[in-house]
């Protein structure tokens, strides 16, 4: 993998990319900041099902899935005063 700096990399960009899309990711240097470029391929809902379809599972059981019914009792009785006053 290539590292450059930002400096040294902005004139280069357009060859950079170029290298980037032939599969040669380049990690770029800023101050103590690091970037990786590196090439991107969208899904094609056609071509990539199986792999979209993962995708989207993982998106979906991810943290943000639904409580429990137990966890959402326990939220609830943390919630709930046990005595009114």
């Amino acid at each position: 993998m290539k590292t450059l700096t930002v400096s040294k990399a902005r004139p280069r960009l357009g060859g950079l990319v170029d290298e980037v899309q032939n599969g040669a990711p380049i990690l770029l240097v800023h101050g103590d900041q690091l970037a990786k470029l590196e090439r991107y391929e969208p899904l094609d809902p056609d071509a990539d099902s199986p792999r979209l379809e993962a995708v989207l599972l993982e998106a979906v059981n991810g943290p943000h899935a639904p409580s429990s019914r137990a966890e959402m009792e326990a939220v609830l009785a943390k919630a709930t005063p046990s005595t009114c006053t």
